[in-house]
C-alpha cells in the first residue's frame, strides 16, 4: 500500500511538472505571438506613414514648382515695369542724361550797346543789346521739334511744366533766376540739332546783330536732373480697391 501512495504521488508531481511546463511553453509562445504581431502593425504604420509622407513630399514639390513659375512670371514683369520707369524718369527729366548733342551759347551785345550808346544817346534802347526770354524759348521749341532727347540751360533741366520768362534784367528758368551768358545744352543728334539751331530766325537775327552766339557739337553731355517741385494739379489720391 506505501508503494501505491508513493507511485501515485510521484505520478501527480510528474503530471504537475508536465503541465506546468505545458502552460509556460503556451504562455511563451502567445507571448512571442503578440510580439510577432505588435511588430507587424508597427512595420505596417511605419510603411503606412511614409507613403503619405511621399504623397506630401511630391504636392509641395508640385506646388513649389508652381510658385516658381509665378515668382519668374511676375519677375519678369516687374523687370518690364521698372524699365518702363526708368523710361518714363528720363523722359521727365527726373534723371540725369547723358550723350552726344550740342551746346547753344547766348551772351548779350555788351560791345553793340556800348557803341550805340555812345554814338548815339539819344536812340539808344539798352533792350535791343540783350537777349530776352523769346530768344531762348523758341529756340528751346526748335531743339524740341529737333528730336532733343533732353534739354538744360545753365544746369537747370526743362521739364514738360518749366517756365522761361524775362524778371527784370535775368530770366526765369524753373524758378531759379539766370543770367547771361546762356549755355542751352541739348542731347541728340548733333548735326540735326545744330542744322535746326542754325536756321531759327532767331539765331540768325542775333547772328546779324552781331551778339556773341555760337553752336559748338559736343561728343557727350551730361544734363543734370532736374530739381525744383512737381506740379500737383492733376494728382489725385488711389483708393484701395477702387480705380
Amino acid at each position: 500500500m506505501k508503494r501505491f501512495y508513493t507511485s501515485l504521488v510521484l505520478i501527480c508531481f510528474l503530471s504537475g511538472l508536465l503541465v506546468s511546463w505545458q502552460f509556460r511553453s503556451h504562455m511563451a509562445g502567445s507571448a512571442e505571438a503578440q510580439k510577432d504581431t505588435s511588430l507587424v502593425d508597427i512595420i505596417k504604420a511605419l510603411d503606412a506613414e511614409n507613403t503619405a509622407l511621399q504623397n506630401q513630399i511630391g504636392s509641395l514639390r508640385q506646388e513649389l514648382e508652381e510658385t516658381q513659375k509665378q515668382h519668374s512670371k511676375y519677375q519678369g514683369r516687374l523687370r518690364e515695369i521698372q524699365e518702363q520707369i526708368d523710361e518714363l524718369k528720363v523722359l521727365a527729366g527726373l534723371v540725369p542724361l547723358g550723350g552726344p548733342g550740342i551746346v547753344v551759347i547766348l551772351d548779350d551785345n555788351n560791345a553793340g550797346a556800348q557803341l550805340a550808346k555812345t554814338g548815339s544817346p539819344a536812340t539808344y534802347n539798352p533792350e535791343d543789346y540783350i537777349i530776352h526770354d523769346r530768344h531762348i524759348l523758341y529756340l528751346v521749341n526748335e531743339l524740341k521739334a529737333a528730336g532733343a532727347e533732353g534739354i538744360a540751360i545753365n544746369g537747370e533741366r526743362l521739364i514738360t511744366g518749366s517756365h522761361i520768362r524775362c524778371v527784370g534784367t535775368v530770366i526765369l528758368v524753373n524758378s531759379t533766376r539766370l543770367a547771361p551768358p546762356y549755355e542751352i545744352q541739348a542731347v541728340g543728334n548733333p548735326d540735326r540739332l545744330e542744322a535746326a539751331v542754325l536756321r531759327t530766325p532767331e539765331f540768325v537775327d542775333l547772328k546779324n546783330r552781331d551778339f556773341p552766339v555760337k553752336v559748338v557739337k559736343a561728343e557727350h553731355l551730361v544734363l543734370p536732373a532736374y530739381k525744383g517741385g512737381l506740379p500737383s494739379d492733376h494728382l489725385r489720391p488711389v483708393i484701395a480697391g477702387g480705380n
